[in-house]
């Protein structure tokens, strides 16, 4: 299992509006590029007027392949029209990508 950590980062009184729209339209091309949604979060924990909140999104796929589909969707022009739909709201994007460590790196101390 691969998860897919997202972090939007709003400009202030946006969140609710970014939220909206990836849930509207982001999710669904997520979905058809093989990602689930785990779990989502907002810091801080309520909608900020006059500062910026982060919106981040857990995604899972289930191994390398699907990875790498999901990567290789990333080109859809419809997820580019996404973000760019985003502009005005969005300060800052990042993406980190997470896999079990290998068991040798485990174990160390």
């Amino acid at each position: 299992m691969i998860h897919i950590l997202g972090e939007i980062t709003v400009r202030p009184g946006m969140a609710a509006g970014c939220g909206a729209a990836s849930r509207e339209t982001y999710f669904p091309l997520a979905e058809k590029r093989g990602m689930t949604l785990q779990n989502a979060w907002m810091t801080p924990p309520a909608p900020m007027p006059d500062k910026p909140n982060s919106l981040l999104f857990l995604w899972t796929v289930p191994d390398a392949p699907a990875w790498w589909r999901m990567r290789y969707g990333a080109f859809d022009p419809q997820v580019s029209a996404f973000w760019r739909s985003t502009e005005t709201m969005v300060l800052e994007r990042r993406r980190v990508f997470l896999g079990a460590q290998p068991s040798e790196l485990a174990t160390d101390a």
